[in-house]
């Protein structure tokens, strides 16, 4: 395996993270996640000729796909409900000044952006597909 595609992943996957950690804004959170997870998603599958990796990998990006879009629902009903705005002071000022703060639609958003968030980060109901997945990733000696 050429080890330059795994340097490239890696830290391609580090800038993501780093910009994630100083995101303010929905659309950045959503940009540098999005880079953090494809790169994720590209390591996971690093090992090509192994069945188990590519099984890996597609559970992975399937998964990853489904919540990288409830994750995008959830930000367009805050963006919506907001005003139009998307740094996130803004959007709360947003939802206070519409009152929309105690609607069912920011409820809709904000479930929207657990589940998204919770599928990404393997949380407690949305783990199952995890250890697959581990099980497939043979980078590692």
């Amino acid at each position: 395996m050429p080890m330059t595609e795994f340097i490239i992943f890696v830290l391609t996957a580090t800038i993501g993270g780093m910009f994630l950690c100083g995101a303010n804004d929905l659309i950045t959170i959503f940009v540098a996640l999005e880079c953090l997870s494809l790169c994720s998603y590209l390591l996971s599958g690093y090992t090509k000729k192994d069945v188990r990796s590519n099984e890996a990998v597609m559970k992975y990006l399937l998964m990853g796909g489904i919540s990288s879009s409830i994750l995008a629902y959830g930000f367009s009903w805050l963006y919506g409900l907001s005003g139009g705005e998307t740094q996130l002071q803004e959007v709360i000022n947003g939802l206070i000044n519409t009152r929309m703060y105690n609607s069912s639609g920011a409820f809709i958003g904000l479930i929207c952006i657990i589940v998204g968030i919770g599928f990404k980060l393997s949380l407690v109901p949305f783990h199952q597909w995890t250890p697959d997945v581990y099980e497939g990733v043979r980078f590692v000696s």
